[in-house]
């Protein structure tokens, strides 16, 4: 798949990597800056695929392209590349405007278009694997979870997807804390150990029907080794606890565990990739780019190339892999999740003009 990016920031740098990884399946058509000296810069290794004018790049031969720009400079590149009849995923969240979200529904409208976007955290193994058992009703009837796992958006995106809920009929409550925490790692390696303030966001999505979503998350638990990451997923026969599975098997309360398989571990020497996250001997989520070991793909990494070949699978078949309609509802409940923080008030949800 030929693919076009408009944007040069670290979230492009980030998809550059994941496409150079998978030479079989995907490769750069070109790329569009608004810089001329990035421009040329690009240029020195990548020959007649660095563009300064939106017409000449919009005259390749692109599968598709992926549009990673600031949200609120978006609307005239979606018109153009939409204009000129290209499948186009954007960038995530897609605006940062609550204004700006209706606005967004009524361009794909008005070009009858599907518009994707780059949400890829559902698509990380372990979110994949977590989902599967939660539709199979491993769990029964989900009612509650607690989410600290991404920040904002992101975590609202794989709440709501667990939860089975939209954006309507909803109590968002929430507060802000914050917490000294060492320091001492970040984008760009090991930092200097300094003390530093970290904001964390704790809210509750409580629907009408009774099912909640406790969202709960810092910043430094991203990179902080002493901040981590945990998902607890109630139903009415079970509960996921982070790896730990348990169960009502039909007779008895089972306990199991998920397990992933990671290559090049210890003396493994085949390579470190992730193959695949395995549950009671059954492999319930398997890598799409296990298949290529060549490709050391982190599972954000993965989860960006899943988007990709969704995209792909869209093109050729229709169906969507994240569609504008959920981005924009995931943002919705992510704002109204800060204005609860901010008012210190309880804010309630209404369904919105692009839900169906």
């Amino acid at each position: 798949m030929k693919i076009g990016f408009i944007g040069n920031g670290w979230r492009a740098e980030g998809y550059w990597r994941v496409v150079k990884q998978v030479p079989e399946r995907f490769e750069i058509s070109g790329v569009l800056f608004r810089n001329p000296d990035k421009a040329a810069a690009f240029a020195e290794g990548h020959p007649g695929l660095a563009f300064t004018d939106l017409g000449d790049f919009l005259k390749q031969p692109h599968d598709m392209v992926f549009l990673l720009l600031p949200a609120h400079v978006l609307p005239p590149y979606v018109e153009a590349v939409l204009s000129a009849g290209f499948p186009l995923m954007i960038e995530t969240p897609p605006t940062w405007d609550p204004e700006k979200l209706a606005e967004l529904w009524e361009i794909q409208k008005r070009h009858g278009a599907k518009i994707q976007v780059a949400e890829q955290y559902f698509l990380q193994p372990y979110h994949r694997a977590v989902k599967t058992l939660v539709d199979r009703g491993t769990l029964g009837e989900v009612s509650n979870l607690r989410i600290s796992m991404a920040h904002d958006y992101h975590g609202v995106s794989v709440m709501r997807r667990l939860l089975g809920k939209g954006a309507a009929g909803c109590t968002v409550t929430g507060q802000r804390f914050s917490f000294p925490v060492l320091s001492h790692c970040g984008r760009g390696g090991l930092g200097d150990g300094s003390l530093r303030e970290d904001g964390r966001k704790v809210a509750a999505f409580a629907y009408d029907d009774g099912k909640v979503g406790f969202f709960d998350f810092a910043g430094e638990q991203y990179f902080n080794y002493f901040r981590s990451r945990h998902l607890n997923v109630q139903g009415t026969h079970g509960e996921l606890n982070d790896y730990g599975v348990s169960f009502w098997n039909g007779t008895m309360p089972v306990f199991s565990r998920l397990e992933r398989q990671d290559l090049g571990k210890d003396s493994n020497l085949e390579g470190y990739f992730h193959r695949g996250i395995t549950w009671m001997g059954e492999m319930i989520y398997e890598s799409p780019f296990a298949r290529y070991p060549e490709a050391r793909l982190t599972d954000d990494e993965i989860a960006m190339g899943s988007l990709l070949l969704g995209m792909e699978r869209m093109i050729e078949t229709g169906e969507e892999i994240y569609p504008l309609a959920e981005a924009l509802t995931d943002t919705f409940l992510f704002m109204k999740m800060d204005e609860a923080i901010r008012t210190g008030k309880p804010v309630r949800t209404e369904k919105q003009v692009w839900e169906a």
